[in-house]
């Protein structure tokens, strides 16, 4: 017997697979362009309110980013049902008002961090996967 693949990432809370999907679904429109746009807009956002709040954790959404930078890079060699779930997850970093916000506290880009790792998991790229403990130092 095979065993089935799943469809749609796991190891999310109900809020945060529900958040995605919602994501995922304003996201399937956009260009893979537009998507980067998206997520640099978040950093340059993200930057600026480190200024004002050096609680804001600027080196996990940077890392954050690296990583859709380096997914996007591949976009065009990604399943459809893949690329649909790393899109909603770029969706999802650049929300603030998501399970913690990102400006406001020190582990506001740890839900993000674990959407994305959910969908680098999903697709097999366990090994870009984002430890948040490792950008603790705020």
């Amino acid at each position: 017997m095979d065993a089935q693949l799943p469809l749609f990432p796991i190891g999310l809370t109900r809020t945060q697979r529900d958040r995605l999907m919602t994501c995922a679904h304003r996201a399937a429109t956009l260009t893979v362009e537009e998507l980067q746009a998206v997520a640099r807009r978040h950093l340059n956002a993200a930057a600026d309110a480190h200024q004002g709040n050096p609680f804001v954790n600027l080196r996990l959404a940077t890392a954050l980013f690296d990583t859709i930078a380096r997914v996007t890079m591949v976009w065009e060699t990604l399943a459809p049902h893949v690329r649909l779930w790393f899109a909603g997850a770029i969706v999802y970093f650049a929300a603030s008002d998501d399970d913690e916000p990102d400006f406001t506290s020190p582990i506001g880009f740890d839900d993000d961090a674990e959407v994305l790792n959910a969908c680098l998991r999903f697709a097999g790229y366990d090994d870009l996967c984002v430890n948040p403990e490792a950008y603790d130092d705020v």
